[in-house]
């Protein structure tokens, strides 16, 4: 064999393994937003009921990934001082809710006991970031008419 035929063959061989694992990547990338898009689809709705305590209950409805604390960029934006900028993280993913607090100063709760992971939460809970207080519901009727 000569040194230019060697030479050759090294390339295609380099090259069909360069393709192959570019192509490998896109099915990765694609399988990935695949999975993500049938996880918002499939997500049950939820709301959150803030006002625990009081005779007036507001209605937030849930997304399949909600960030929640007091900078305005979040889904649910809190008012209250006891709440960080980005406090905590309420997602629906591998068939269930999971909230996860985001290092927020004043702590996340469920149900009184302070969160120390990622928690899976469910209809009936109370949650509480910082002071503020929410309860997790199925949504009625008219939540998903708004």
């Amino acid at each position: 064999m000569t040194p230019g035929l060697v030479l050759l063959v090294i390339r295609v061989v380099l090259g069909l393994i360069l393709y192959a694992f570019l192509g490998m990547l896109l099915l990765f990338l694609w399988k990935e937003i695949q999975s993500h898009r049938v996880s918002e689809i499939h997500s049950p709705p939820a709301v959150l009921v803030s006002a625990v305590n009081s005779d007036v209950d507001v209605r937030h409805s849930l997304i399949a990934n909600n960030r929640i604390g007091r900078a305005a960029d979040n889904s649910l934006v809190l008012h209250d001082e006891t709440a960080s900028a980005h406090h905590a993280r309420l997602s629906f993913h591998e068939g269930q809710w999971w909230l996860e607090d985001l290092g927020s100063r004043n702590g996340t709760a469920v149900n009184g006991i302070p969160l120390e992971g990622p928690l899976v939460v469910t209809y009936g809970d109370q949650i509480a970031f910082g002071r503020v207080e929410f309860r997790m519901e199925a949504p009625v009727v008219e939540d998903s008419l708004e």
